[in-house]
């Protein structure tokens, strides 16, 4: 490994909250492995902006424009954290004149599956190393599920069931998180909060052999709200949640997809909107087996960010007994840092260390997006074609 830092250009780190601000900024901005040394937002003034804000090195470039970061070469890895419907159009015209070596954009790819085909095709013609958000690789929930299936704890698994029950697309959510409920955006309850969590269980289960979707849409418009909600009581010096304004509600808030995997198990997934059932958990997670049983909840939804609240029981059918499995910490969990920036950590120390098994590729999210892409087509067509394709088109 080289001792000299990874020089990040990073896309979308702006001065106020943003995801790229809660999952990437806590690990880098205290990692020797890298050095943010540029940032392209929106306008000049808005990247200056956000250096000072953050603390970041007074020789860090502020750029407002996609010709000025792409013809800075002093980049090695490209950070792309913006909505996604403004991948493509940022990404494209960088990387057809970048001299960097490398770049990472958080999932989505592309608002579509053509997008994410073309920005693949763009950086492997540039050879161009690529990195994935697909933050639930890094999950050790998941890692765990997979090494009891591994070690035949349960043995030929039967079935795998999860019910999830979204902290999105319910009545009403926050007024930035609008678009979410635009299908033509590319962010929504299928290709971020199911392609997450799905993500995370294949990885750890196997893939689909073949299966039958259900999309639906069952509130037609979404409340906006001044902040989030929440069921404890308030103070009377606390902002009241208030309604702000709504939108129509074009995506999906109902997923139910059932079929089988490639070792055979059954499989049976139902995500839904809207707050879980009190004092239940978020998520629910089995795997059953000829021998036992795996049982996995987490009080968020959120299996992707890993973190505490996390809990894996495993039942042996011949004893009886239950017993708890322990998710080990890792230094990211032992440092502290945010719940959602664990997972990112995680990708970029892979990365540096040359860890190729650490991380997903833009490959990797085109097979993601096929799918997506795949269960909208027979949601819409109402096909009843089996064989899963998404893996091999």
């Amino acid at each position: 490994m080289s001792t000299q830092p990874i020089r990040i250009g990073f896309i979308g780190l702006n001065k106020t909250d943003s995801w790229a601000v809660n999952a990437h900024l806590p690990y880098l901005k205290d990692s020797a492995k890298y050095k943010i040394v540029a940032l392209l937002n929106s306008s000049k003034d808005s990247a200056q902006a956000a250096i000072e804000s953050h603390g970041l090195s007074s020789d860090t470039k502020a750029h407002g424009s996609t010709e000025a970061f792409a013809a800075d070469d002093n980049i090695d890895l490209i950070v792309c954290s913006v909505r996604v419907d403004r991948h493509y159009p940022i990404l494209k015209p960088i990387l057809e004149a970048t001299k960097a070596k490398a770049v990472h954009c958080e999932w989505p790819l592309g608002k579509n599956l053509a997008e994410a085909e073309e920005l693949t095709a763009l950086a492997k013609s540039k050879g161009l190393k690529t990195i994935i958000g697909l933050q639930g690789r890094q999950s050790p929930t998941g890692h765990v599920v997979k090494r009891l299936l591994d070690e035949g704890r349960i043995g030929k698994p039967l079935s795998v069931t999860i019910t999830f029950a979204g902290y999105n697309f319910g009545e009403a959510d926050l007024e930035p998180l609008a678009y979410l409920s635009d299908i033509e955006i590319g962010g929504n309850m299928v290709t971020i909060h199911f392609s997450h969590t799905l993500d995370v269980i294949t990885n750890a289960v196997g893939q689909l052999a073949s299966y039958s979707v259900v999309l639906d849409t069952k509130r037609e418009k979404t409340l906006l709200r001044n902040k989030p909600h929440t069921y404890k009581p308030q103070s009377e010096t606390d902002e009241p949640v208030q309604i702000v304004g709504e939108v129509k509600r074009t995506s999906h808030d109902q997923i139910a997809i059932q079929g089988h995997l490639t070792n055979g198990a059954v499989f049976s997934f139902h995500m839904r909107g809207g707050h879980p059932f009190p004092d239940t958990p978020g998520l629910e997670w089995r795997v059953y087996g000829k021998a036992g049983e795996i049982r996995i909840t987490t009080p968020s939804a959120n299996l992707h960010f890993g973190g505490s609240g996390h809990k894996i029981q495993l039942h042996d059918h011949k004893s009886g007994s239950v017993k708890n499995i322990e998710v080990p910490k890792d230094e990211w969990d032992e440092k502290e840092l945010p719940i959602t920036a664990r997972a990112p950590a995680r990708i970029y120390e892979a990365f540096a260390d040359g860890k190729e098994d650490g991380y997903g590729t833009w490959e990797d999210a085109v097979v993601r997006h096929r799918l997506v892409e795949e269960m909208y087509a027979r949601a819409r067509d109402g096909s009843t074609e089996p064989a899963a394709r998404y893996t091999h088109l």
